[in-house]
């Protein structure tokens, strides 16, 4: 049997189980095994009662690798970078083009580098849109092979959550409660969940009339012509 790999690549703990966990729970269940990349330390957005920066990022790692449990993920990767600061620059395209090259995923998951539309303060965070051209940039950089080290590896779809313009949905109706089980585990980021909840199944009721709830992407074909 062969084992196809997928990779998601956010810029906080939580983003994912915002974005597209039950997306990646289903591909789970048809044989794919996930990776997930936190890039930055996500200890900017804690809520709770005030703590030192180090037991801040020990905290959400724990939420998050507990999160990605919940959907079925084994394998989490946090880089560490600074939670407001991410830039598109060599050093984490870098970074991204090795997981890339080492991990070899079919499908990549991140945010829309698109989106630039700026009516959501936090959707448009400077973390999420950087990182989504980073990624986009990663990508391309990984089958290329002279850009930088290593065997080259062509993703062949990326998944962009958060996108203005999605092009594919997700039914995730019978999965909400797995979704909101997973998002829940990120204690120190919501602070009365009940609020999230209602908030989210919202958003989610409106992404497509044809189901009740479901996840939101705009899936790009990566082609390679010669």
């Amino acid at each position: 049997m062969i084992i196809k790999n997928l990779m998601a690549i956010a810029a906080h703990p939580d983003d994912i189980e915002f974005g597209c966990c039950i997306t990646v729970h289903n591909l789970i269940e048809k044989g794919y095994q996930a990776i997930y990349i936190i890039v930055s330390n996500g200890e900017s957005g804690f809520k709770i009662e005030h703590k030192p920066r180090k037991e801040r990022i020990k905290i959400r790692e724990k939420e998050q690798i507990e999160a990605a449990k919940v959907i079925g993920v084994k394998k989490v990767i946090f880089l560490n970078e600074k939670d407001g600061f991410l830039q598109n620059n060599k050093k984490l395209r870098a970074k991204l083009v090795k997981l890339i090259k080492t991990y070899k995923p079919e499908i990549v998951f991140s945010f829309d580098p698109a989106n630039r539309d700026f009516i959501n303060l936090n959707l448009s965070h400077i973390d999420h849109r950087n990182l989504a051209e980073t990624v986009f940039d990663a990508v391309f950089a990984a089958k290329n092979k002279y850009l930088f080290p290593g065997k080259p590896h062509k993703v062949d779809k990326i998944y962009f959550f958060g996108s203005n313009k999605p092009n594919y949905f997700e039914d995730i109706t019978k999965k909400i409660n797995l979704k909101l089980k997973a998002l829940e585990k990120h204690k120190s980021q919501f602070t009365d969940f009940k609020k999230v909840e209602e908030f989210l199944r919202k958003f989610l009721s409106k992404n497509s009339k044809k189901y009740k709830y479901s996840e939101a992407f705009r899936i790009v074909n990566v082609v390679q012509i010669t």
